[in-house]
């Protein structure tokens, strides 16, 4: 099985299947067909942090991620990385776009870093993890991380259609003009993210790559707003996350499980059928996903 792991920027819950009006039809679809959790969190509100606690399976303070990347901050053992421990599991691993782990992607694990050309055009390289997806005959395993600068600031122009009038800006913001405009170009950042992650989700199903691939989407910590990102807060930490298996999971929709970035590690090792690693922290949302448990 194949792992797709889309990821944006500053996202929070602020898209369509969490109930908010903004144009994400794509991602409200793959809700529908996978499993979305109501209620995920971040070990961390800031980027660095946050991104090397889901992809070790620890907490900040216990991988060496306290900081941001381009501050100076690093993982004390890349090894432990989910790419490098994949790609000794048999995977390819594959990175395009964005990643806030490492000064160098390459001391992650993964075989393949796609030569992006700009780290903020989304589109760009939505289209080229998509060719990669197209092209991809080999047998052996690959897991694609495709990580995307929306919704991070600085936000487009609003699209015409998104009229900040008649746009609520997120609570606790005053319901002001500024903040009305703010947010509607927040959420024309979300639709281009969300175009973007349409575009990988239609090479897969092209290729025919979808019936062997496992899909999770999730974003880093709440959006850039004040009291959000940065900030302890259910705002600053709650994410969006939603997995898809190919086959379908026994249970489906929203589930109101309490679940952390760090769960996804050890869950994603049962669905493998991999050794979790020892370092590992957090706790197999599985339970969860088959429907024999309400909580982890």
């Amino acid at each position: 099985m194949n792992i797709v792991y889309l990821h944006s920027h500053d996202t929070g819950r602020y898209i369509q299947p969490y109930g908010y009006q903004v144009p994400t039809p794509h991602l409200m679809k793959l809700a529908e067909e996978g499993v979305l959790f109501r209620h995920a969190y971040s070990a961390a509100p800031t980027c660095s942090p946050s991104r090397a606690a889901l992809l070790t399976g620890m907490s900040p303070h216990s991988c060496g991620m306290l900081g941001l990347t381009h501050r100076g901050f690093s993982l004390e053992n890349p090894g432990r990385h989910l790419a490098s421990y994949l790609r000794e599991n048999g995977f390819k691993t594959v990175l395009c776009g964005i990643q806030h782990e490492a000064a160098d992607p390459a001391d992650l694990g993964y075989t393949d870093i796609l030569p992006v050309p700009s780290k903020t055009d989304d589109r760009s390289n939505a289209a080229l993890a998509a060719e990669f997806i197209s092209a991809y005959r080999s047998e052996q395993p690959f897991f694609l991380s495709f990580g995307m600068f929306n919704t991070h600031r600085p936000y487009p122009e609003a699209d015409p259609d998104i009229r900040a009038d008649y746009v609520m800006p997120p609570a606790p913001l005053y319901d002001h003009p500024d903040n009305r405009e703010d947010m509607a170009r927040y959420m024309t950042s979300a639709r281009v993210m969300d175009d973007c992650i349409g575009i990988v989700l239609e090479a897969l199903a092209r290729s025919g790559r979808a019936s062997d691939t496992l899909i999770l989407y999730t974003t880093d910590h709440g959006i850039a707003f004040p009291h959000m990102k940065c900030q302890l807060y259910d705002t600053g930490i709650g994410v969006s996350l939603i997995l898809k298996h190919p086959d379908g999971f026994p249970r489906q929709g929203a589930v109101d499980a309490l679940v952390s970035h760090m769960d996804v590690f050890p869950t994603l090792c049962e669905l493998l059928e991999l050794d979790k690693p020892d370092w590992l922290q957090g706790v197999s949302m599985l339970p969860v996903l088959t429907g024999s448990a309400d909580q982890v």
